[in-house]
């Protein structure tokens, strides 16, 4: 995998956006980590820079994960990159909602980092 792809962290903590990072330098595919804590952010992130994956939570101030990948799905320009939705929210209903917005994956938190691996692998081959 070419490691100039660039991905979008989004989570209102600060500790878990850096667990994450921590898990994806051990995976070692990505050249390059934006961060953001809700999905306000997160858009802005997405119009200042190209970006190859994202991976979301769900609960959020501002606008929250479901509202963001609602919305970057509606968009032409972000439809096609890939999200992650990676939360607490572990409910069955939780999972087919974010499925049916658009997410291309949906892992728990806490997650293991493999789990993570296997998704952007089947993700970005």
């Amino acid at each position: 995998m070419n490691t100039t792809k660039t991905v979008l962290i989004i989570d209102d903590s600060p500790t878990f956006r850096t667990m994450v990072s921590f898990a994806l330098k051990k995976i070692a595919h990505f050249g390059n980590e934006i961060q953001a804590a809700d999905g306000l952010e997160a858009l802005d992130a997405l119009a200042k820079n190209d970006v190859h994956l994202m991976i979301c939570d769900v609960n959020m101030p501002n606008m929250n994960g479901l509202e963001f990948l609602k919305t970057v799905k509606a968009d032409e320009k972000h439809k096609r990159i890939p999200v992650i939705m990676l939360t607490t929210e572990g409910k069955d209903e939780d999972r087919e909602r974010a499925m049916k917005l658009g997410a291309d994956a949906y892992l728990n938190k806490p997650f293991k980092p493999n789990a993570l691996k296997a998704e952007i692998e089947r993700l970005l081959p």
